[in-house]
């Protein structure tokens, strides 16, 4: 065809619809066609994508997602309507407020002549709605439990104007998006500490729909001063919430502005507090023993007589298994008999997968031993334990006692030895563990001893937790030993922001030996350190998880399969709650008008791990928070006390983080760790301080220390202490120095010489050798170090929180929210020397 030179085109040849290979191959030009019928993204790329049916199969999971919102979005329009009824709760903002009248107000509106006691459920004929009606009192924490289980909260607020103010000072000249965010009294705004306080901790804890009622407010008799005092509150609540929570403002005064506020709470959405909607739970309507006349029976943890407790509500959040276990907000942990279902007509009984109250391994000491002790080793163990609890005892009641000491030791130094016989096996080629571990053991001793023996305990005995002393020498302290101890706390929170991690080296006990347990380290981040070296006895107690992020969404996942098993929200249920002790009836009846939380616990949240919280401070909590300080912690509606330690919150440091000996007022965030049962995020933490015998009798609150949020728990994660060792330039000859007053003796320089020193003005060096023997060294620099310049050593040890935490219930035999000043004290001050 190209070779005719008269211009004739012949006809070209035909192949059908199909191209040779030839073609093909100049046309793709080396692009490889994408094959028919394969995606490479979205579902058709997953397994399973090009199976038969495939389609079909994706276009019914779709439908299946869409009918179940579906379906959740019309059970959350037809609550209050059909299955359960909306829970209004009624808290006080301010000591003026009047909480029963507002209740009153709006609940009379539904019925006349129903009870103002405890929980009330009325119905609506004008709205079509159910509402369950209930107020606080005036203590902070059942304020607390109560925005726990509402759907609605109703904040009454008592306004008080002072007729002295200028009408045009009353609204603030403030932009349209700018929110108000400090305190004007002087603008109509009715809040005082105590109202800001209890916002603050219920915005902490999650917030379900808000809703806020002015007492009071047809009393000002100028219409523009009305309108300015409902604007002003307006912007101050919206300013104070969490985002997604729009909050209205109504006065009830009359019927018919009472009526306008029952109308927004009947057509209100329910908003979700997704912590509390995982898991299910419900308000006690009532609550009475299932079979009175039954006689009580032995528990199988303490042998102490109990009976079975049946508590009836209508059921939220999800379904409700018989083998879970129910928690009692306030009175421990248990086992669930059955659940009877009034609405279907049913009954759940467990069977052989409930979950167990055990909530900790039992340790096997010889777990590690190769040898078996003889019967002269136990003896003289016990003879050896005999002899330092009667020194402790000694030494708690003042009594002064001689004790064998190294020579050198000055009588201050003596008066902290905790065991003398510890110098006699102290050998040439031995060393004795670091001063740390002796100052433990002369600081209180972990009160839970005892009670972690018991491996299937749901509650704790508060003696065994707390000890029984503290409250005998709470009662002999006075007020100016108080205020001693608290200024006392500041100078060291202020000393330690200011010289953070510096100790000093005593002249008379080797640093070898002082500092046995700390080690130098050349990164913090990558040098190695084995997470399970050298762990305490209590790591054996505690529970740990490979993934913990697969194992809640396992459970999750578990738990949406078994709900057709078990009680669906909407349903008015009573469950039979087996091995309550016979105390409950009297204390419930002292908390008669505090609302009573039931919830039941996801499987596994009863068994103890590591704890991690990140924690913010409470900006109106002023006074020092050390390490290990007693507190009443809030994990969602379960309560512990416990003692944390705290640590930087450095989430790009992995598995290491540095130990906090103080909370400081300016540090934004900090992590919290302690011993507690599992918590599956999100979770919130709100920590309150306890309050000694003489505050709790005043009538005083606890106040509200930190707020923040679970984190993954991880046992692995290691808290390491910082000290810093520091000496001083004594003569310089251009890269090397002669340092002194870091060590003091030959022995000491030649055992931390590996590890590198550095100056505060940023040179770092080695040592070389020891000078002299009284600790003098050689150190050389990367410079020229200046003599006015400090030389630092920095060396590590990791701690571990203590084996301390108690359930807190109101059935112990000693209040759980107590604390004592002496006790306290007298850990800070072994804190003090161990530093």
């Amino acid at each position: 065809m190209g070779g005719n030179k008269s211009g004739q085109r012949n006809k070209a040849h035909k192949h059908g619809k199909h191209s040779s290979k030839s073609e093909l191959k100049e046309a793709s030009k080396g692009r490889v066609a994408k094959l028919a019928g394969v995606s490479r993204v979205g579902p058709a790329s997953m397994k399973g994508g090009l199976d038969a049916g495939a389609k079909l199969k994706r276009i019914q999971q779709s439908d299946q997602r869409r009918d179940s919102k579906r379906q959740e979005l019309l059970a959350a329009k037809r609550l209050g309507r059909k299955g359960a009824p909306k829970i209004v709760g009624v808290i006080p903002i301010g000591e003026t407020s009047d909480q029963i009248t507002t209740r009153r107000q709006l609940q009379q509106l539904c019925e006349t002549g129903a009870s103002y006691e405890g929980p009330t459920t009325v119905k609506s004929s004008q709205f079509n709605q159910r509402f369950t009606f209930l107020h606080s009192t005036d203590d902070q924490q059942e304020q607390l439990d109560l925005a726990k289980v509402c759907d609605i909260i109703v904040f009454s607020v008592r306004v008080a104007v002072d007729e002295d103010i200028d009408p045009n000072a009353i609204e603030p000249d403030l932009p349209d998006d700018k929110t108000i965010q400090t305190w004007y009294s002087d603008v109509g705004l009715c809040i005082d500490d105590t109202g800001r306080q209890i916002l603050s901790m219920i915005n902490s804890q999650g917030l379900p729909s808000v809703c806020v009622v002015l007492q009071g407010l047809d009393m000002i008799a100028n219409a523009r001063k009305r309108r300015s005092v409902e604007r002003v509150h307006l912007r101050y609540f919206k300013s104070i919430m969490t985002e997604g929570v729009v909050p209205k403002v109504f006065s009830t005064d009359t019927d018919a502005k009472a009526k306008l506020a029952l109308r927004y709470m009947s057509e209100q959405k329910i908003r979700e507090v997704k912590w509390r909607d995982i898991r299910p739970y419900f308000l006690a309507e009532k609550c009475e023993w299932a079979d009175p006349e039954a006689p009580p029976t032995e528990s199988e943890i303490d042998g102490k007589p109990v009976k079975s407790l049946a508590v009836t509500g209508w059921l939220r959040g999800k379904n409700f298994s018989a083998n879970q276990l129910v928690h009692l907000t306030g009175y421990g942990t248990y086992q669930i008999d059955r659940i009877i279902d009034h609405t279907l007509k049913q009954e759940h009984v467990p069977n052989e997968g409930q979950e167990s109250l055990q909530y900790c391994q039992v340790p096997d000491p010889m777990a590690g031993e190769q040898t078996w002790p003889t019967e002269e080793d136990f003896k003289a163990e016990a003879e050896k334990e005999k002899k330092k609890k009667k020194r402790m005892m000694e030494k708690l009641h003042g009594k002064q006692m001689k004790v064998a000491v190294p020579e050198g030791f000055s009588s201050y130094q003596a008066a902290w030895v905790a065991d003398p016989a510890q110098f006699e096996e102290l050998s040439d080629g031995e060393m004795e563990e670091g001063g740390d571990e002796q100052m433990e053991t002369r600081s209180v001793k972990s009160r839970m001893s005892k009670y972690s023996r018991v491996s299937s305990a749901a509650q704790t005995d508060v003696e065994n937790a707390l000890g029984g002393e503290w409250l005998a020498r709470d009662e002999a302290l006075t007020d100016e030993q108080r205020a001693e101890e608290y200024m006392r706390l500041k100078e060291q929170s202020q000393e330690d922001r200011e010289f953070p991690d510096e100790v000093d080296v005593p002249f008379h006990t080797p640093a070898r030996m002082r500092f046995a347990k700390y080690r130098g380290l050349a990164s913090f981040r990558s040098s190695e350190w084995d997470a399970n070296e050298s762990l305490p006895i209590d790591y054996a107690r505690i529970f740990r998880f490979q993934n913990f992020r697969r194992t809640q969404k396992i459970i999750m996942a578990e738990k949406k399969a078994d709900d057709a098993e078990g009680c669906t929200p909407g349903s008015y249920v009573t469950v039979v709650v087996k091995g309550v002790p016979l105390n409950f009836p009297e204390e419930y009846t002292k908390r008669r008008e505090a609302p009573l939380c039931v919830s039941g616990l996801l499987k596994n949240e009863q068994k103890y791990t590591v704890l991690h919280c990140v924690m913010q401070r409470n900006r109106e909590y002023d006074e020092p928070i050390k390490s290990k300080t007693r507190f009443v912690i809030h994990m969602g509606f379960r309560k512990v006390v416990a003692q944390p330690i705290y640590s930087d919150h450095t989430p790009s440091k992995g598995a290491r983080t540095k130990f906090c000996r103080y909370f400081h007022s300016d540090d934004k965030f900090i992590m919290m760790s302690f011993f507690g049962p599992t918590c599956f995020t999100p979770t919130p933490a709100l920590c309150f301080q306890p309050l000694t015998r003489a505050e709790k009798e005043g009538g005083a609150q606890m106040p509200f220390v930190s707020f923040g949020a679970h984190q993954i728990p991880e046992p692995n994660m290691m808290l390491l202490k910082k000290i810093v060792l520091t000496g001083h330039v004594y003569k310089t000859h251009k890269r090397q120095s002669i340092v002194r007053f870091m060590f003091h003796n030959e022995e000491d320089v030649k055992w931390f010489q590996p590890v590198e020193v550095y100056t505060k003005l940023g040179k770092r060096g080695r040592i070389l050798k020891s000078v002299g023997t009284h600790g003098h060294m050689k150190v050389t620099f990367s410079d020229v170090v200046q003599g006015h310049d400090v030389v630092c050593m920095d060396l590590w040890k990791r701690v571990f929180p203590k084996w301390n935490t108690a359930a807190f219930s109101h059935l112990a035999e000693a209040p759980m929210d107590e604390t004592s000043d002496e006790e306290e004290s007298d850990i800070d001050m072994a804190d003090e020397h161990m530093n």
